[in-house]
């Protein structure tokens, strides 16, 4: 007698009879996360916050991804997942196949793939958004989880995403709208890894392939044109635009234009107010 070789099913989780609005949102913020290959009877956006994740499909096909990308699996498409750093941060939007239906007509996206594709800076936001009101216990919105919802339904209309090692990257694209952000903000990267759960070596490794230059030198410079645009566009004393891109004297400042432009304060602003 031969022993019953057959795969397993995979398991089911069942989502459809508990979803709020026609969506709900769950935020994971554990150390560890792992998940035998199971289907759900709904459609899942599965967007990473911090972290590196594998994920594998029905057909043994694994991607890796991040911050930055997303996933979509159709209800009913069996899928996997495990995290591949030491901790990681992800929301997951379960929606009912109806009103992913729904979201994807209004956005003109006709039979999309599924699988993983490059999030946006709106993606980004409101996953976060998402996460901050599960910590503070306010209860789901649902606003932003249709917005959510809505913004992957677009970018479900791009081709797929490869991942690795091109999602490595991202974490350079996710600095620099950091350190654009607030140019008056001083540069914690140790924060910054801790945040993608990774060392502050590997974070200014990925950026210097990115940008082949080192996250400091990249501030630098993004300060010194924002000073340049201060002194061409504004009245602000030195000082003051000095403080606004983050540095503590207007010397300094002036030391950096004669420097880099070989000009004076004084000459950057006469060449952008009388031009």
């Amino acid at each position: 007698m031969h022993a019953n070789t057959r795969p397993t099913a995979p398991r089911q989780s069942l989502f459809v009879e508990r979803l709020l609005h026609d969506a709900t949102m769950v935020a994971n913020t554990s150390d560890r996360y792992a998940t035998e290959p199971h289907v759900h009877d709904c459609d899942m956006l599965f967007v990473p916050i911090a972290g590196r994740f594998s994920v594998g499909d029905a057909q043994g096909e694994v991607q890796r991804l991040g911050p930055g990308h997303f996933v979509w699996f159709a209800a009913g498409n069996a899928h996997s997942t495990t995290t591949l750093t030491g901790g990681q941060t992800h929301v997951a939007v379960y929606v009912d196949p109806a009103l992913w239906a729904t979201a994807l007509q209004a956005q003109g996206v006709q039979r999309p793939a599924q699988g993983m594709r490059s999030g946006s800076t709106a993606l980004r936001a409101l996953s976060q958004r998402m996460l901050e009101s599960a910590k503070a216990g306010t209860g789901e919105n649902y606003a932003l989880c249709g917005a959510l919802v809505m913004e992957a339904a677009r970018l479900s209309g791009n081709p797929l995403s490869d991942g690795d090692p091109s999602s490595a990257l991202l974490v350079a694209e996710l600095l620099t709208e950091a350190i654009d952000g607030d140019l008056a903000q001083p540069l914690s990267l140790d924060a910054f890894a801790q945040q993608h759960r990774l060392s502050r070596r590997q974070v200014e490794r990925i950026f210097r392939m990115k940008y082949g230059v080192s996250p400091l030198a990249y501030l630098q410079r993004r300060r010194m044109e924002r000073a340049v645009y201060l002194l061409e566009n504004t009245r602000d004393s030195v000082l003051s635009i000095a403080l606004q891109v983050g540095w503590e004297s207007g010397s300094y400042l002036s030391r950096m234009l004669e420097k880099t432009w070989a000009k004076t304060a004084t000459q950057i602003r006469a060449s952008g107010l009388n031009s």
